[in-house]
């Protein structure tokens, strides 16, 4: 006589659940390799999105620097148009302007002991005739006739420093004041018009 267990493992019933069985496992490995395919692309495509968000976040970042660099590079042409505009404006300006400190000193050698200079002033640009205009009004000491202060004209016309600097040099308001003449010379420079 067969005992209980041996009649269980070979009934019809456990047989069934014996063919079944290799079936239900073929169905579970294929689920567990479909599940691990998709976890494997999961994983490059998380991998691929971390890639692509890296390199996003670094160019980014390169794109900040390179922006700071490009505000401050235009904030600095700008500066630099604006210094370049004083600068020419300057230069402008010193091509123009006389160099008094020489004029000066040829002026005191050309005066003579007995006329002095009371005064020198330059009038604002005439911009009608372009002209611009400096006077010197000076005294001659101990003079009857106006000799001296011809002379003297004379002499200023002469000088290269005055002739070169001024296009035109006269004399006006020739008066007698007690035993002095009173005189003014009038030197008008042209000024060139900007082309």
């Amino acid at each position: 006589m067969s005992s209980p267990l041996i009649q269980i493992n070979l009934s019809s019933e456990n047989e069934a659940k014996r063919k079944t069985r290799p079936q239900q496992s073929k169905l579970s490995n294929i689920i567990g390799l479909s599940v691990a395919v998709i976890l494997v692309f999961i994983a490059i495509f998380y991998f691929y999105a971390t890639l692509k968000n890296q390199k996003t976040t670094q160019l980014r970042n390169n794109f900040k620097s390179i922006e700071e660099k490009y505000i401050e590079a235009e904030k600095l042409e700008k500066l630099y148009n604006k210094l370049n505009v004083k600068f020419n404006a300057l230069n402008n300006c010193k091509s123009r302007r006389i160099n008094l400190a020489e004029k000066w000193l040829e002026l005191a050698k050309l005066t003579p002991d007995n006329i002095y200079i009371t005064e020198i002033s330059f009038l604002p640009l005439d911009k009608e005739a372009n002209n611009f205009n400096m006077i010197i009004k000076a005294r001659a000491v101990n003079t009857v006739d106006e000799s001296l202060v011809l002379k003297y004209l004379d002499n200023i016309k002469k000088s290269t420093f005055f002739t070169n600097t001024f296009n035109t040099i006269t004399l006006s308001a020739v008066y007698s004041d007690a035993n002095e003449k009173v005189f003014s010379i009038q030197m008008s420079q042209k000024i060139k018009k900007k082309q």
